[in-house]
């Protein structure tokens, strides 16, 4: 036995193999579920299973990788040894009831960071971590746990990240509900647009005022910004480091920062973000720019007046639109006479009549 033939490694091959094969990710995988189909009884090549990255982490020894898997209560080995299958059959469809979402976790998050935080409730079969365009991590994730039970503890307990950082929990038809509704305002917004904007072209007009006005029809929304005072000075640090940050908590509107200031405020979405973000970061003591700044939530007149500052600058960009709009009203450009001689055209002399 070599040296990283270990009773531990032995377990880390139990555990990713077991999770391979899982409901949540095998009804997800669609490579496996191809090879799965390839052999009658559902067997897959160990050979395969040993070939992924995250197995090839742990061990590239492939006798050692088959032992360990026969040691299994879910997975079971063919009589030669070469292949692997699941011994429960695969169910239609996955039970989101045994799955998790949270928000509000740190950039460094890693699955394995994950496992090891919820396992104090029960045992996670999956972690998906949530990633924007860029492949940079969201700050969410879903987790899918054997039991709707353990999802119900975790949703009511509330457990705080390293003791300290509040999260945000809801079961899966939660987040795939709210998910749901946003994208039905979207497209209900969208296709409102599309008929007021084929109305206007009917009419001969692009109700440009109108639209301005609904633009500046935006209130202000009390307690959703975050006042930060005291960043390191000359880190450069930018908008987007300071976005990144908050981002964790909620949605962000808006980054009020100028490149190597060290004071600066940040406006959510909700009250809900912004208070969450103030609790955890002062709770964090979490250091921008190697200093721990001051974080707070912006009150009374001072918000009063920043709004008033949003609202104002919001009904100036609609005027803008609007002037450029009324500009060539209609679709045609102005006629404009040249003088002179050029190639194809005649002079504007006027003829001689005789």
């Amino acid at each position: 036995m070599s040296a990283e033939n270990t009773s531990e490694t032995s377990n880390q091959i139990l555990k990713q193999v077991e999770y391979y094969f899982s409901d949540s990710n095998l009804l997800r995988d669609k490579f496996l579920k191809e090879e799965l189909a390839k052999n009658v009884d559902g067997y897959v090549s160990i050979e395969i299973i040993a070939s992924f990255n995250r197995m090839k982490a742990i061990s590239t020894d492939l006798e050692f990788i088959t032992e360990s898997l026969k040691k299994s209560t879910r997975l079971q080995v063919s009589e030669d040894g070469k292949m692997v299958k699941r011994l429960d059959p695969l169910p239609e469809s996955i039970d989101t009831g045994k799955t998790l979402y949270s928000k509000g976790w740190p950039s460094d998050t890693t699955i394995e960071k994950v496992q090891e935080f919820f396992n104090q409730f029960g045992k996670t079969l999956s972690v998906r971590l949530r990633k924007k365009t860029d492949k940079s991590f969201k700050g969410s994730l879903l987790v899918d746990f054997d039991t709707e039970e353990t999802v119900t503890k975790i949703i009511a307990e509330k457990p705080k990240l390293n003791g300290d950082i509040e999260l945000i929990y809801q079961t899966f038809k939660q987040f795939n509900d709210e998910k749901k509704e946003e994208k039905e305002k979207f497209l209900a917004n969208s296709d409102k647009k599309r008929k007021a904007k084929k109305e206007a072209e009917r009419d001969g007009e692009n109700d440009d005022e109108e639209k301005s006005e609904e633009k500046a029809e935006e209130t202000m929304v009390p307690g959703c910004i975050v006042v930060f005072k005291g960043i390191g000075a000359g880190k450069n640090i930018h908008r987007g480091d300071i976005k990144e940050i908050f981002s964790q908590y909620g949605d962000v509107q808006f980054v009020g920062y100028n490149h190597d200031d060290v004071d600066g405020n940040v406006r959510f979405k909700t009250a809900e973000s912004a208070q969450r973000a103030v609790e955890a970061l002062t709770t964090a003591k979490k250091e921008i720019g190697g200093q721990v700044p001051t974080f707070s939530i912006m009150e009374g007149e001072e918000e009063k007046t920043e709004w008033e500052k949003i609202l104002e600058k919001k009904k100036n960009a609609g005027n803008n639109n609007n002037k450029k709009g009324n500009n060539n009203r209609g679709g045609k450009k102005p006629f404009k006479k040249f003088a002179g001689k050029g190639k194809g055209f005649k002079g504007n002399k006027k003829a001689k009549v005789e």
